[in-house]
């Protein structure tokens, strides 16, 4: 499927945005990494992609197929439903978080989500409860989970571990991203307090020990955390923000990683945590995290099983002992992040497509 020819709509409709995320996936594809995100399912299944803004003129014949991001916005969803319906091409449209969708729902964009995936040739989902919630909400059985553009040994190669000179301090990852509100809002004040008494159970020395690093992603979360004096009482260092590749070699560096989320999630920080070999606690929201933390996994507001979990990992990093339970399961992590496997399965997917089966 090498001359197989695929256009994807971002969902964007200024012409230099879109320029911006073309060369952001060239210069990773160019650099022998591939994001784990959604604009890098292409690579799946070609060995390029062009990608098309809402809105934009697709003339009819010049791609095999259209990918696309169910998104929630008035303008994407009305370009997408035109694709589906009216168009030559046939649209292979990839749902997003449920609750993202639903946030802004109105009842016209309801009648289109519908009819989007009722029509569209491919409905894919990157989890079951992705898939199972698609399906209900269209009232019939149309999408597949597929698998993720995860690479095991890439993030292995580049996340190694480096050499440090700070032997005796003990770096852990915590919630990424801090979200103090909205519908993804993971409960950081909440989570912190029992960090707090986690620690406070510690001999003063010891508890120095621990820097723990966060991040958030919006201006919003930014300004809270700052206002809030989040980080008092806590050796916690609030990140920028990094790109992909020096995030990863960040991962790399923390002794583990501390991840509990809402909502429906894809599980990147799962997946690198449990490929680079890092024990962890991560919420039981999303099937990646118990796949491949199996042992470790808490619901999100379980303040009780957390402090247990925490005080045990807290207490193994000190002693150097950590409990198997904590560990990834490394067979998991392999096969999820096996690319070539992974590749043959959505072209077998696509084999009975006569588009494809033709190109």
């Amino acid at each position: 499927m090498d001359h197989f020819r695929i256009g994807f709509v971002t969902g964007i409709e200024s012409y230099w945005r879109n320029c911006g995320l073309y060369g952001k996936y060239i210069k990773m594809r160019l650099e022998g990494q591939i994001y784990p995100d959604v604009y890098s399912l292409p690579k799946f299944i070609a060995s390029k992609c062009d990608f098309l803004r809402v809105g934009e003129k697709i003339p009819a014949g010049r791609y095999d197929l259209l990918l696309a991001e169910l998104q929630g916005s008035d303008s994407q969803l009305d370009f997408l439903e035109r694709l589906v319906v009216y168009g030559t091409t046939p649209v292979a449209v990839i749902p997003g978080p449920p609750e993202i969708l639903l946030r802004d729902m109105t009842p016209r964009k309801t009648l289109m989500t519908r009819r989007i995936l009722g029509e569209a040739r491919h409905i894919w989902a990157y989890s079951d409860s992705v898939r199972s919630f698609y399906d209900d909400f269209a009232g019939m059985k149309r999408a597949e989970v597929i698998p993720w553009p995860f690479d095991y040994k890439a993030t292995v190669k580049l996340g190694r571990k480096r050499p440090t000179t700070q032997k005796d301090t003990l770096h852990i990852l915590f919630q990424v991203p801090l979200r103090f509100s909205g519908v993804t809002g993971n409960h950081p004040v909440a989570l912190k307090e029992v960090l707090k008494d986690v620690l406070e159970g510690l001999p003063g020395e010891m508890r120095k020990r621990f820097v723990f690093h966060t991040f958030v992603y919006t201006r919003e979360d930014r300004e809270i955390y700052r206002s809030s004096n989040f980080a008092d009482g806590l050796l916690m260092i609030l990140e920028r923000r990094r790109g992909y590749i020096p995030f990863v070699r960040f991962v790399g560096g923390c002794e583990a990683v501390v991840n509990l989320t809402v909502g429906s999630i894809l599980g990147r920080v799962t997946f690198l945590g449990a490929a680079l070999g890092k024990p962890g606690i991560f919420s039981t929201n999303a099937e990646i995290n118990q796949s491949l933390y199996p042992n470790s996994g808490v619901a999100l507001l379980d303040t009780g099983r957390f402090r247990d979990l925490l005080g045990r990992l807290i207490s193994g990093l000190l002693d150097n002992r950590i409990d198997d339970c904590f560990r990834p399961c490394t067979e998991a992590a392999e096969e999820t992040g096996d690319f070539s496997a992974n590749a043959a399965e959505m072209r077998r997917l696509l084999s009975g497509d006569s588009v494809c089966a033709g190109s």
